[in-house]
């Protein structure tokens, strides 16, 4: 019967610690993302985009400053 116990309690063992290891692993997968992160996607999707597109993304970007500059 003690046999069995200790069986059990040793295979539980290792489950939780192999858990312990795998959610440490997965937080230590995926680092959090960055402030520059960001403004690193943004910079690739405005040099994926044609001359003309730029162009009216620049427009659109001049419009919203100059109406925060206005407040």
């Amino acid at each position: 019967m003690f046999a069995f116990g200790a069986v059990t309690i040793f295979f539980a063992l290792i489950s939780v610690v192999s858990a312990l290891v795998l959610a440490y692993l997965v937080y230590q997968d995926a680092p959090p993302p960055t402030r520059t992160t960001g403004m690193d996607a943004f910079h690739r999707h405005l040099d994926a985009l044609s001359d003309d597109s730029r162009a009216h993304l620049r427009q659109q970007l001049r419009e919203s400053r100059e109406r925060q500059g206005r407040n």
